[in-house]
């Protein structure tokens, strides 16, 4: 097997055919695969699996990979788009512009609020350190020896109490606010609806399956689903657990209000909308096509019964 990172600001997977766009990731982001060629099919680091042109990845060995995580100076990008300049001023060259979700190595030399930063592709220069945090999700999954449990087993940042997760990923989640829709992307200039939910938990530490459904294998559980009475749906939810519709998915943010990205020719970007019927902003073909509720926190036991899950803390 092969290690390596992204050494563009981003990058497309496709299906094997090289034209249906599957995925996207950033600069700095890890990947493995196994066959060599112009084309390879690369498994990322949150388990997804697409091809890709094998000239925008930098070869690195599983030492340094491992490596890096243990040194824990990887940040990602928080803002939509950060410039990396030459100099710690405003005045100076600008020499790269990173968008939202692209991984950095902080170093250690800071100056008028800017930090030192190198990128995948050999670049240094300074970014603002307000548009950094450190990166909180892992790459553990590409060389760990029980990879069928490692999403499953994750939990949430340490230290943090599910109030805090909870608030921080709706925070991040109307970030993407007026973004216009894009199949596949996960960028603050285009992002798809599953793209959405995916970076808002990638940037607070957890990994969930990058589609528009729940995985099993994955930390997201079933607390509601259809068939069940529409109003044990707010009785279950809490801001910053999914909704999930028959190839599509959104973010609950309470009050029966929720955030989502949707290729709708009258929208084509992220909004909000209902679940209540009287709402000015109340989509009656969703609400009533909703399949499924899903969180990190608690799940549906086989006697219908709520649970708490004792592998999130």
């Amino acid at each position: 097997m092969k290690y390596g990172i992204i050494k563009v600001k981003r990058a497309f997977l496709y299906e094997e055919n090289g034209v249906d766009v599957v995925d996207e990731v950033f600069f700095g982001w890890s990947v493995m695969w196994e066959d060599e060629g112009e084309w390879i099919e690369v498994w990322t680091h949150y388990g997804y699996r697409g091809w890709m042109e094998r000239n925008l990845i930098e070869e690195k060995s599983r030492e340094w990979m491992e490596g890096r995580e243990k040194a824990g100076n990887t940040y990602v990008v928080t803002r939509g788009f950060a410039d990396v300049m030459r100099g710690a001023r405003v005045q100076a060259r600008m020499l790269e512009t990173l968008g939202r979700g692209c991984f950095v190595e902080k170093m250690e030399e800071t100056e008028n609020g800017y930090c030192r930063v190198k990128l995948a592709n050999g670049i240094s220069g300074f970014v603002p350190e307000v548009a950094l945090r450190k990166r909180l999700d892992s790459d553990r999954f590409l060389w760990g020896k029980s990879e069928e449990r490692f999403f499953v087993e994750q939990g949430i940042p340490e230290g943090w109490s599910e109030e805090k997760f909870r608030r921080k990923v709706v925070e991040c989640a109307k970030g993407y606010l007026g973004c216009q829709y894009r199949w596949g992307g996960k960028a603050a200039d285009g992002i798809d609806c599953s793209g959405v939910v995916f970076m808002v938990y990638l940037m607070n530490g957890v990994l969930i399956w990058r589609d528009a459904d729940i995985r099993e294998g994955y930390p997201l559980k079933a607390i509601w689903r259809e068939g069940e009475e529409m109003c044990l749906v707010e009785e279950r939810a809490k801001a910053g657990d999914l909704l999930f519709w028959r190839g599509h998915v959104g973010m609950y943010l309470g009050d029966g209000r929720y955030l989502h990205c949707t290729g709708h020719e009258r929208v084509f970007g992220c909004r909000v909308n209902s679940l209540r019927r009287g709402d000015e902003d109340f989509r009656e073909d969703l609400a009533e096509a909703l399949k499924v509720v899903g969180s990190v926190f608690r799940e549906i036991s086989g006697s219908g019964k709520l649970e708490e899950k004792s592998d999130v803390p």
